[in-house]
């Protein structure tokens, strides 16, 4: 061989270990970062700490998570979406309000009354409803993939400071923070209520200086954010099923090798089911700490929920008027579907 061969040939070999080692540095170098505006006593930081563990462990140390609760990275649900579609943070969490920014035709799984129970709202996660949403999301974004789905905080309730709830005639003139939602801020309207729109982050201090002396929560929120130090009254009317959306970058989950890619599938399913089951338990001591801090909880007899319930009927033709009846038919056929599992799933247990 000669001298230009052996030469030719090492530059080849060097040019192949440069090439081999920058791939070894590129998979041990894959950071994904988790931004959310969750307190660190929430459900939705558990379930991240949860996929951040899962991981780490599963990949041997190829991929770092790492998590930012409390609007670290991102004050409120819309910066942290458009952080995802910049690139900047890889993964986050919003609720239906936070994405109706981006995707306003989601507010239908907002519509009040529309979900019996967690039961069916869990079924409906995993429905062709939701594989539906994926895809325009996706398709409209062009950045963002819908991961999974988990419940955060149970259902939405009224909290007041100053009267309790009891029919949609308390409601009349109250100041009611709602999020950054058309169809919550009608809904309050069709109830007689005055609907305040205020980001997540400011609800503490809205409430702490009179701006609104309401809200539409769920108990573990109100308590992990201490804003039962003012709220004093719950009426547990269960007006909405409180789901948390998981959004990833599309192009960087795209962009990873096949087995990180399972790992990151199979990270979402292990912290969507432990996020999902934790308000389950957490609200039991969630209303405790309400009730020692003064609170009252007050159910609305059967009467009493229908009259919520009819006030805002004209809700569904509100959101057909603005957006057309494909995803209110989607989702009331899913729904449809669920309760027919489950009374198939009852009848098989009680054969």
């Amino acid at each position: 061989m000669s001298k230009q061969s052996v030469r030719m040939l090492c530059t080849a070999w060097v040019a192949v270990l440069l090439l081999s080692g920058f791939h070894m540095a590129m998979a041990q170098e894959v950071t994904i970062k988790i931004g959310h505006i969750a307190s660190t006593e929430d459900e939705d930081h558990k379930g991240a700490l949860v996929f951040k563990d899962f991981v780490e462990a599963q990949t041997n140390g190829r991929v770092k998570v790492e998590v930012y609760p409390g609007g670290q990275l991102c004050g409120n649900f819309r910066q942290c979406l458009e952080a995802v579609q910049l690139g900047a943070v890889e993964i986050t969490g919003t609720t239906v309000g936070g994405a109706a920014n981006i995707f306003p035709e989601i507010q239908v799984t907002d519509i009040p009354y529309m979900f019996p129970n967690d039961r069916v709202a869990e079924k409906v996660m995993k429905s062709e409803f939701m594989n539906e949403l994926r895809a325009a999301v996706l398709k409209k974004t062009g950045t963002l993939r819908l991961m999974g789905l988990n419940n955060t905080g149970g259902w939405r309730d009224f909290f007041t400071t100053t009267k309790p709830i009891k029919t949609p005639a308390d409601l009349k003139g109250v100041k009611i923070r709602t999020i950054e939602s058309e169809l919550q801020v009608e809904m309050v309207k069709l109830l007689g209520g005055s609907p305040t729109p205020i980001p997540w982050q400011e609800l503490y201090t809205s409430l702490a200086t009179g701006v609104v002396v309401g809200t539409k929560n769920g108990i573990t929120d109100i308590t992990n954010m201490k804003f039962h130090e003012f709220l004093r009254y719950v009426t547990l009317d269960h007006h909405a099923y409180m789901f948390l959306f998981w959004w990833m970058n599309d192009s960087f989950l795209k962009n990873l090798p096949a087995d990180l890619k399972q790992v990151v599938l199979d990270g979402f399913h292990h912290m969507t089911t432990v996020a999902n089951n934790d308000p389950k338990y957490t609200q039991l001591a969630a209303y405790e700490d309400f009730k020692k801090k003064g609170g009252k909880v007050y159910v609305p007899s059967a009467e009493e929920k229908a009259q919520f319930v009819e006030k805002v009927k004209p809700l569904k033709q509100w959101f057909v008027d603005k957006y057309g009846d494909h995803w209110l038919n989607l989702l009331e056929g899913s729904i449809e579907k669920a309760k027919a599992e489950i009374a198939a799933e009852d009848a098989a247990v009680l054969q």
